[in-house]
């Protein structure tokens, strides 16, 4: 009884914080139109109104794609999976399932992201060498467009090196996020069997292909960020359970990605406490990599943070210009008093109904591990008041770390470490089938109305 009050309290606290946002939302537009949403309290691409319900073969193929991924959960299909076979799948899913959505505005849905002026690319003409960009990049900031001036260097510089192997341009930069929305289930479902076992890995793979966030992953940069993280992470789990100079190496690796993602994005330094839990439930488990794994993934971020100081470029000023930057925009505009609930508003769709059912369920310590660091981590940015508005792409660096509580739907509460078939799991399995097609309902359904910025 009291689990079923505390779930119901939760349904309707998400409920009325979508509701007051997107209506309060609506009301700020017509009055400040500078706060730049337009489908409040989502971004789209018209500021005005992001909204245009259209049709597409487009979604109707990503619809299709989540029919046949809800009956293979159904039929148990993703239970006899190789771990292998599991990630090759999923990586292939996502990738198909996100393109699809995309493709709901054609060859511009995927373009748009990477093209528009406020993005990266469109600063190449105006970046001096890397090796000046990078000095200067603090002192130069307020001449970029409003992403550069958002984020640290390391995105511009992966672009100028495709620049310079010749095949830059809008559509390889696209190519990078949807290469970075495969590889990104495959490190989340990495470090989910290596914290938790490989039966909470195949519960959780079809959740990270279907997720509303999948709609903001072939879009955005941000899209790289998490995916690199993600592969950090894998890295430093799998090093968990090696032993001496092999779990150093995988620490090092690790700490590598981690350290990139820093100099991606300044939320990748709130993306450590994901590792950091990994690492601490690996040292409560007397794993036998924990420390060497520890003491190279901190040689790894240290490298590469005394790697753009030698360049020129430290860390910390860039947070203080960016700050000034972030201040004197849009933000001047958006009060705390809205997106305050907004920014939770945001975070509940574009993780969606699954996900809150999933968090209600979970019992699992070890899962728990990935999802309550990720949650800590989405709530310090967002106490942070850094994070007003655009947290559908700026928080995708948590989102999948959540999403994974969606794997408890598939297990009995009193069965839950069970690997036994019986008629309790088998009504459980095809419950959590139908919680799959419903998170892909509401993906598919969001992008044939919302004609998202990025």
């Amino acid at each position: 009884m009291v689990r079923l009050a505390v779930g119901f309290v939760v349904w309707a606290a998400a409920a009325w914080v979508i509701w007051i946002s997107v209506q309060r939302g609506r009301n700020l537009q017509r009055t400040a139109p500078e706060i730049f949403l337009g489908a409040a309290p989502l971004v789209g691409r018209n500021f005005r109104d992001g909204w245009d319900w259209r049709f597409s073969w487009g979604w109707v193929a990503a619809g299709l794609v989540a029919i046949a991924l809800t009956v293979s959960c159904w039929r148990g299909w993703w239970d006899s999976l190789r771990m292998r076979w599991l990630l090759v799948a999923t990586a292939l899913g996502s990738m198909v399932f996100a393109v699809l959505l995309a493709l709901t505005d054609g060859a511009d849905g995927l373009l748009h992201g990477a093209e528009d002026k406020t993005e990266y690319l469109a600063n190449l003409k105006i970046t001096p060498p890397a090796g000046v960009f990078v000095r200067t990049f603090v002192a130069r900031l307020h001449n970029y467009s409003v992403h550069v001036r958002g984020h640290p260097p390391g995105f511009v510089l992966v672009l100028k090196f495709l620049q310079w192997i010749g095949i830059g341009g809008g559509w390889s930069t696209a190519a990078l996020s949807v290469l970075a929305t495969g590889l990104l289930p495959v490190g989340v479902l990495v470090v989910t069997n290596s914290v938790a076992g490989q039966l909470w890995a195949r519960r959780a793979a079809p959740f990270l292909i279907v997720s509303p966030y999948a709609i903001w992953m072939v879009t955005s940069a941000d899209a790289v960020y998490t995916a690199v993280g993600a592969l950090g992470v894998a890295a430093i789990s799998v090093g968990l359970w090696r032993r001496r100079w092999v779990a150093g190496w995988c620490g090092l690796a690790g700490g590598l990605a981690l350290g990139g993602v820093m100099f991606g994005t300044y939320l990748g330094a709130l993306l450590l406490l994901v590792p950091a839990a990994v690492f601490g439930w690996g040292l409560w488990r007397r794993s036998p990599g924990a420390i060497p794994a520890l003491m190279g993934a901190i040689l790894g971020v240290m490298v590469m943070v005394v790697g753009f100081l030698a360049a020129g470029f430290w860390w910390l000023d860039g947070v203080r210009q960016t700050k000034l930057e972030y201040l004197a925009g849009s933000a001047q505009f958006r009060t705390w008093g809205y997106f305050g609930l907004a920014n939770i508003a945001v975070a509940l769709i574009a993780l969606g109904p699954s996900t809150v059912a999933g968090v209600l369920r979970l019992r699992d310590r070890r899962l728990w591990v990935l999802v309550g660091a990720s949650v800590v981590a989405l709530a310090v940015s967002h106490v942070s008041r850094y994070t007003k508005a655009e947290v559908e792409r700026i928080w995708l660096l948590f989102y999948p770390w959540i999403v994974i509580a969606g794997a408890s739907l598939f297990l009995p509460r009193r069965t839950a470490e069970a690997e036994t078939s019986g008629p309790a799991l088998l009504i459980r399995r095809h419950r959590a089938a139908l919680w799959v097609g419903a998170q892909a309902s509401c993906t598919v359904v969001l992008q044939a109305a919302l004609v998202t910025k990025w």
